[in-house]
């Protein structure tokens, strides 16, 4: 083999190894493109378990809604200033 053979076959060597590795890590289904995907994974997950909680509360909820007389009564008082057959309900104007 020529020395100026050697040359070019140890340079295309060198371009073909730094193309593949800039492709592993910044191409389209690159090392980074998985990490970022790792993450979206890890938000998402963590929003689905919020979701899930919040599931599971309004759940009770309505449950209690359908089930609990007392309950109930005290929803409707605080959301509607509802009162009872002679009861007073005053109502006080926020400051905010």
């Amino acid at each position: 083999m020529k020395p100026s053979s050697f040359k070019i076959i140890t340079a295309v060597l060198i371009l073909v190894i730094g193309l593949v590795g800039w492709v592993t890590l910044f191409g389209d289904k690159g090392w980074l493109a998985y990490r970022h995907l790792v993450q979206t994974k890890v938000e998402m997950q963590e929003k689905i378990t919020a979701l899930e909680t919040e599931n599971h509360q309004m759940a009770h909820e309505i449950y209690r809604l359908k089930h609990d007389k007392d309950y109930l009564e005290r929803v409707v008082r605080q959301q509607l200033d509802m009162g009872k057959p002679n009861e007073l309900v005053f109502k006080f104007k926020s400051h905010r």
